[in-house]
Order: structure tokens, then sequence, then C-alpha cells
């Protein structure tokens, strides 16, 4: 029988975040779903929790005794000396935050092993995961903020256009990683301690201009039937330089806007820019599935600016859609209908091989 799998964890700074996603998503999808739970472990091995129900038992990793599963041509095998096969797979929600989960590796594995996934492809996701490149390839459809990526190759001379051409006033943060792990607010007489703290996390450093006087709106969305679906707009709230894991993750009852303001009070001009903006970065990036992009509007220049994308947004963003009428599990019903046929590739016999070769 066809189960409808819900995939968590991950090797990521987000491990542990996905686990609450994912968790989250299953016991709001119990009574409407046969399920099954694959937990992704720190090894990036595949584990059968179907039959765990509380986000604490992964809270001691070295206590974690679940079964090894393999996933293969679009079923759940367990993982024994016969491979026996436990069973078909309908498509897999992929909520693993960060590192091998989003930047596209799942997603490739997926595509390869004919599993229906209701994320962006693999492409998409690895330039969504790769700020600098994002920005890059969207500074023609939306405003960016002036910044470099460092790394060891550019390193002396990215060093020196900082110092040059850049404003005081800096942010200094990975290139891929998410959940402002590792963001930190400096200016140009302490940047390079940050710079090289994230080149020991075996990242690229991205530095970038601070926009001091600001405020951060977000917006998901995702496609239906061909059409996109605009969630509310949100302000999130901080009491620093920038939104922290801690603001993030760790304040109670986040969604229920204790630390966000939803929909954001904003004026209707604002308002149909972020709107235009999100549709033209989600075709832009060929996205699929539902992803909430983050800006930050300059409330000097009046400029609103693309910070970044996430391809599996915390909680997947189910709080921003309830707004607009939306339920979560209407949500996910709707994604789940609008995951694209996988692409197929032929083979051509070009007779090369049935020629000697000198």
């Amino acid at each position: 029988m066809e189960r409808l799998c819900v995939i968590f964890g991950g090797s990521s700074c987000e491990h542990d975040i996905s686990i609450i996603t994912g968790m989250q998503l299953c016991d709001n999808l119990k009574s409407k779903y046969k399920l099954e739970k694959i937990y992704l472990g720190l090894d990036n091995n595949f584990y059968l929790a179907t039959n765990v129900n509380d986000v604490s038992y992964f809270a001691d990793k070295s206590k974690i005794r679940l079964k090894q599963i393999i996933l293969h041509d679009n079923a759940i095998y367990l993982k024994n000396i016969l491979f026996k096969k436990y069973c078909d797979i309908a498509c897999v929600i992929n909520c693993c935050h960060g590192g091998v989960g989003e930047n596209g590796d799942l997603n490739a594995f997926f595509a390869i092993n004919k599993i229906r996934s209701t994320e962006a492809n693999c492409l998409s996701a690895h330039i969504a995961m790769d700020k600098n490149l994002c920005k890059t390839i969207l500074q023609d459809i939306v405003p960016t903020i002036k910044g470099i990526k460092i790394n060891k190759e550019n390193y002396d001379s990215a060093i020196e256009m900082v110092k040059n051409e850049f404003k005081d006033e800096l942010i200094v943060k990975p290139n891929s990683l998410g959940s402002s792990i590792g963001v930190k607010a400096v200016n140009k007489t302490n940047f390079l301690d940050q710079v090289d703290a994230i080149l020991e996390m075996m990242d690229d450093p991205l530095v970038e201009e601070r926009i001091e006087n600001k405020v951060e709106y977000n917006q998901a969305c995702f496609c239906d039937d061909q059409e996109i679906v605009l969630s509310a707009i949100e302000e999130p709230l901080s009491k620093n330089e920038f939104l922290t894991f801690d603001e993030k993750y760790k304040v109670p009852n986040k969604t229920k806007g204790q630390d966000r303001i939803i929909p954001a009070k904003i004026g209707k001009t604002l308002k149909n820019q972020i709107d235009n903006y999100t549709k033209k970065i989600y075709k832009t990036l060929n996205m699929n599935g539902i992803v909430r992009i983050d800006y930050i509007y300059d409330l000097d220049s009046k400029i609103l600016y693309f910070n970044e994308i996430n391809t599996i947004p915390g909680s997947m963003a189910f709080y921003l859609f309830e707004p607009v009428g939306i339920d979560y599990i209407s949500l996910i019903e709707r994604l789940i209908a609008n995951i694209p046929d996988q692409k197929k590739y032929l083979y051509f016999d070009s007779g090369v091989l049935s020629k000697k070769l000198h």
C-alpha cells in the first residue's frame, strides 16, 4: 500500500528545528492520511520513525533506536539481509531545513529513485541555498543589498574591497546556512574576526552593507494549478540588528503573533510591490512547493530589498496562509496535488559503442 512519507532531520545546523516541523506536520495530517515518518539522521541514513509521537525522543541522539531503511525505486525497504519491501511511496513531503535536505542533494536523490516530492527541483534548491548566487541571478528582478562572497581564492582582494568600497556598518553571515546561524552585525574594524570564523565553519562568508533603519517583511507562496498563491505578509519583530536564531525558534508560541505582526501593517503600494516581487522571484528561480521569501525595507531610502529565499520554511509557513483562508490541511492537500511530473530522460543509441575506438 502507498504511503505519504514525511521526512525530517538531516545533516544540518537546523536538524532539530526540522524535527519539530516534520512532527508538527504529521500531527496535523494523521487523521487525513496514512503516514510514514522518516528520520534522516545526522549520519545521513534513513530511519523509520512512524511510531515516534514525541519530539523529545530525538533530544538525546545517543539514545535513538530506530530501524534503518532504504529508499529505492519509489518504495521503502527495511535494511536487513533480504532488504524486505515495507511499502510503496505515494509522495514525500520534505521538512529538512538546511544542509543536504534543502540544498538540492536530497531532491536529486528522490528524482533518481523515482520518488515524487513536494519541494523545489535540485537546481533551484541549490541556487536558493547559495545566497550570493541567488542574489546575482535576481539582481535585475529585485533590488539586492551590496555584498561580496569571500573565499580562500579571493580573500585578500575581497577584504580590500570591503575596506575601501563598503560603508562602515556591515553584516557578515555564512553564504549557505540558514536561520541566522553565524550571522553577526559588525563594522570595518572587527568584521575580519567573523569572516575567519565562518571560514573555519567550512562555509564562505558573505559580507553585506547593513541597513540600520529598516523593517523586515516575509511572504510565502506556492503554485496551485499554474497560479502562484500568495500568503499574508508578516513583519517579524526583533530586538537585535537582525532576527536571531533564538528569536526565530526559542520564543514560546511564536506562531501566535508574539514576535510578529500578521498581516503586516503596510500601505497598498508596498504590499503590491512585495506581491509582485514574490511572484517574479518564484518564477525566475523555477520554484516548486512552498517557499518563503524574506525582504528588508530601508525606511530612509524607501527601497525594498530581497534578502533570501527559504525553499523549506519553518512550520511550512502555514501560519502565513491561515489569514488568507487556507488552513493547514488544505495547504498540504494543494501542495501534494501540484507535485510536477518527473522529468523523463531518454536514451539515444548513438552506435558509438559498437565501433572500434582507436
